[in-house]
């Protein structure tokens, strides 16, 4: 029997460690688009009670393609608008389903405001493209994310309305908002894709 040793341990980058092992961070059938963008929804309507909101979560997604989603909440990266994020991004740990996301995605866009400043960075993967750049900060406290999911790791799978139960295991006990829209041509918004979801 051969011995166990630190030689026998990989340790993998976070985008490696998602694209490798995706069901730990999307949960069943992760390989499918619309699983990601559940995961992501979920997140944004149960945000951890040092980042969220005064009042209820508002979350709207946006599928803007076949493989590409945008989705924008009422509360920041990180306490107190804190944008000290993964490699050095302003994607910040308290959005660890966020930057998986981000890891299987082609390109990330990403802006958040909060007490009158706003900044806006690329993702390639989870890292900066480029650094943050300031942008016009609209009211209030809020990010939005725009996410094009890599072809070679989805195809053929494309985005659908979540199916699946939007509630997380503990959730938070101010009730959220979440709306849908689908933007692709001829498709519209659908009945029963929008209104409160009981947090």
């Amino acid at each position: 029997m051969s011995e166990y040793s630190a030689a026998n341990i990989t340790v993998l980058e976070f985008d490696e460690s998602v694209r490798q092992r995706p069901s730990m961070y999307f949960g069943a059938d992760p390989h499918l688009a619309t699983t990601v963008l559940t995961a992501v929804v979920i997140a944004s309507l149960h945000p951890g009670p040092r980042v969220a909101p005064s009042g209820p979560p508002d979350v709207t997604a946006e599928i803007l393609d076949d493989l590409a989603f945008s989705i924008t909440d009422n509360w920041p990266t990180g306490p107190g608008g804190s944008t000290d994020g993964h490699y050095g991004s302003v994607l910040t740990s308290y959005r660890w389903v966020h930057a998986a996301a981000a890891a299987v995605s082609t390109q990330t866009t990403i802006e958040t405001w909060y007490a009158g400043h706003a900044l806006r960075q690329q993702l390639a993967g989870s890292r900066p493209a480029g650094p943050s750049h300031d942008v016009d900060a609209p009211g209030g406290t809020g990010t939005t994310m725009t996410f094009r999911l890599d072809p070679a790791f989805f195809s053929p799978s494309i985005l659908d309305a979540p199916t699946l139960d939007l509630h997380a295991e503990v959730c938070c006990d101010v009730p959220g908002r979440f709306r849908l829209r689908d933007s692709r041509p001829g498709r519209g918004s659908r009945p029963g894709q929008g209104g409160a979801i009981s947090g």
